[in-house]
């Protein structure tokens, strides 16, 4: 999981430097947090609303997607921290509410 942040860091830093201030930047650690989140979870891949929960999650972060300003010379790679870290939460706290509604629907008796 570390190892996936430190990553989401050094990818966002490099695509800085190339992307010009774009938002593909802040798209691009939006998937990698979705995707560290799916890995977390991935017990829970045979459940609709582990999906939903997902795409509820990006949908979470589309307004620190556009509103981070993405061209500004002192955001670095640790800077975008501030950007990877709630969106991790955000995501991670949308399939963990929808564990805690469907889990009695979902659970063999």
């Amino acid at each position: 999981m570390i190892l996936i942040v430190i990553a989401a860091i050094v990818a966002s830093d490099i695509a800085k430097h190339h992307m010009a201030g774009s938002p593909a930047v802040g798209i691009g650690g939006c998937t990698i947090v979705l995707l560290a989140v799916a890995r977390v979870r991935w017990d829970l891949k045979g459940a609709w609303w582990f999906w939903v929960a997902l795409c509820l999650g990006a949908v979470l972060q589309l307004p620190l997607i556009f509103l981070m300003p993405w061209a500004a010379p002192t955001l670095t790679g640790i800077g975008a921290m501030a950007f990877v870290i709630p969106g991790f939460l955000m995501a991670l706290g949308c399939v963990f509410l929808a564990e805690k509604i469907f889990v009695n629907s979902t659970r063999p008796k």
